[in-house]
């Protein structure tokens, strides 16, 4: 049995958890008080944050482009996405980041010019680059749409 260095030095398995739950840059919502329903809101998950808070600590990018660690942190759902409140939420969260972020001073060397420009920054999912209009997130494609069916040993694998 293969096991990690880590695991072989401490004898501890290593837990993965915090890794597997979410991918960079998800939409999340967060709470800044877990038993206040109303007080969610919009953020994106940018990693667990190890040497803050309990486990499954997660940094949270807000809309005023500032990163917290938070424990009580969600997914949005396909479900809630499809209600017209937290797609307008979801916009406006984009709209205030994209204002509360500098360019100018932020990424922009004064001295060369040229050593680091971040002059593209690519348009979340969902927007037309266009009219500026959002349209949500594409469809996540159906496990059936994956598998060869054409293929019985194949498909039962899958």
């Amino acid at each position: 049995m293969k096991v990690t260095p880590l695991e072989a030095l401490t004898g501890d398995t290593v837990d993965i958890s915090e890794d597997t739950e979410f991918e960079f840059y998800d939409l999340i919502v967060y709470w800044d008080d877990r038993d206040n329903e109303a007080g969610q809101s919009i953020g994106r998950w940018l990693g667990p944050s190890h040497h803050i808070g309990s486990a499954l600590c997660y940094y949270v990018l807000t809309e005023k482009a500032t990163i917290l660690s938070r424990t009580s942190v969600q997914h949005i759902t396909k479900e809630e996405f499809e209600i017209y409140e937290m797609q307008e939420r979801v916009r406006v969260y984009h709209e205030t980041l994209n204002s509360s972020i500098d360019t100018e001073s932020e990424y922009q060397n004064e001295e060369d010019g040229d050593d680091f420009i971040h002059a593209y920054v690519a348009l979340p999912l969902g927007y037309e680059e266009e009219e500026g209009n959002y349209f949500g997130l594409p469809g996540v494609p159906d496990i059936d749409e994956m598998i060869n069916v054409e293929n019985a040993k194949t498909e039962s694998d899958s």
